[in-house]
């Protein structure tokens, strides 16, 4: 988690879309701002990031080879070297854009020191791009009244993209972490063609690859290999929630027997794990932040045309399928109505 960043220095460059035959104008120093906007530009630049999801840098012949990976070490090897590093950023950032459909914006470089994430300090650099505008009211009082006049800029509750990356397991590519809320259709352009970024391998990207995989056997593949009804479906969905939430550590084989327990389809998942390069001895502690961000995913509701919604929370036996006059029905037994 990142509890905390301190500003030394900030550089914009603004960034078209040369595709659109917009332009790349550079800024010839750092942004010159006082004390309490640095304040306030830290407090918003890392609200930014939530989960404890992070990446690395990539490249196919190496991360060395990342030209962002590169432009960052230099910045961490001399804090003097960020006006010259954000520049050849900007430029990068420029040149592999190939889509008429992104957006042109404002792009931040920024020197963070004092920065804390899991409790250790280490200096970063932030990269953030904004894109939205919003329009603001200013008001002057004037003698017995006010004028009101109308403004274009950037709000301080959004910025659309964003990263910091972490003076931290250089060896790996950095420890680096991606401002939540991207949208889906820029997370290409942003994380796979700019910053070059594949998930660091740690409990959280473990937590997280695992439960997903599971989620897309049981959504994907079972129903095509094996005659299991949506409620079943949803039953084995729910039992593996529950033993992510009931245990501290992770074991593939224990987890095959809890959830799947029957040979044939432990059998199947095993093959399905494997094509995701999910090893079969494999053990790791339990991400309950991963749990969490997993379980907003979870579809446990049987929707029945559109007349009815079931949400199965627990015990498979109390509910049963059948059908009668042509018509498909499910029965649900319980205790006490609240």
């Amino acid at each position: 988690m990142i509890n905390e960043a301190l500003i030394s220095s900030i550089v914009m460059h603004a960034v078209g879309n040369r595709m659109n035959d917009e332009t790349l104008t550079l800024s010839k120093s750092a942004l010159n701002i006082d004390d309490e906007l640095i304040s306030v530009l830290s407090s918003f630049f890392m609200s930014l990031f939530k989960t404890e999801k992070y990446f690395n840098f990539h490249h196919q012949s190496g991360f060395e080879n990342n030209e962002i990976f590169k432009a960052v070490s230099s910045i961490f090897d001399n804090p003097d070297n960020l006006h010259e590093s954000s520049v050849k950023i900007a430029e990068y950032l420029y040149d592999i854009t190939d889509s008429t459909k992104i957006k042109g914006g404002e792009l931040y470089t920024v020197y963070f020191s004092e920065c804390y994430i899991d409790g250790e300090e280490s200096n970063a650099v932030g990269l953030f791009k904004s894109e939205s505008r919003e329009t603001f009211l200013k008001i002057y009082p004037v003698s017995d009244n006010f004028i009101l006049e109308k403004e274009e800029g950037i709000s301080l509750r959004k910025m659309d993209k964003g990263c910091i990356i972490f003076n931290s397991e250089k060896d790996r590519g950095y420890t680096i972490a991606v401002a939540d809320g991207i949208k889906s259709a820029d997370e290409k352009y942003w994380i796979d063609d700019f910053l070059q970024l594949k998930p660091f391998d740690n409990s959280y990207t473990q937590t997280q690859s695992v439960m997903k995989t599971c989620r897309d056997f049981v959504e994907e593949k079972l129903p095509e290999e094996f005659k299991v009804d949506k409620a079943d479906r949803i039953d084995l969905l729910n039992k593996s929630m529950a033993y992510f939430k009931s245990h501290d550590v992770f074991s593939q084989p224990e987890f095959e027997q809890e959830v799947f327990q029957q040979p044939e389809i432990i059998e199947s998942y095993r093959e399905y794990s494997e094509h995701n390069e999910i090893p079969m001895d494999l053990t790791f502690e339990i991400e309950p932040q991963a749990v969490k961000q997993q379980a907003k995913i979870l579809k446990s509701v049987l929707k029945l045309d559109k007349n009815f919604h079931i949400y199965i929370h627990g015990d498979r036996s109390m509910i049963e399928r059948g059908e009668e006059a042509g018509k498909k029905f499910y029965k649900i037994f319980y205790d006490k109505e609240n």
